[in-house]
């Protein structure tokens, strides 16, 4: 009787230590994946803040302002209605 429970005890210990691997092994898998969706999303938001760059550029801003056919009104002709002073915002 006493031999069935030591090979029952080692049965189950095998058996926990089997779960433990595998439960592991999917942990890993899990960390790799978040690890690979992290690097792909750091590499788009660099390229995003590349492209904001960019289109912010005065040059790129002009460029787009012209193709839609608008105007850069001279100084001049600007007339201001109201003065916004810092100590009101």
């Amino acid at each position: 009787m006493r031999t069935l429970y030591l090979i029952l005890a080692i049965g189950i210990f095998l058996l926990l230590l089997s779960m433990e691997r595998v439960q592991k092994e999917k942990t890993g898998h899990q960390v790799a994946m978040l690890m690979e969706d992290l690097a792909f999303k750091e590499a788009r938001n660099q390229y995003l803040r590349y492209k904001i760059g960019i289109y912010k550029s005065p040059a790129k801003i002009m460029e787009a302002a012209v193709e839609k056919g608008l105007l850069l009104t001279p100084p001049q002709n600007i007339i201001v209605i109201e003065e916004i002073n810092d100590s009101k915002r």
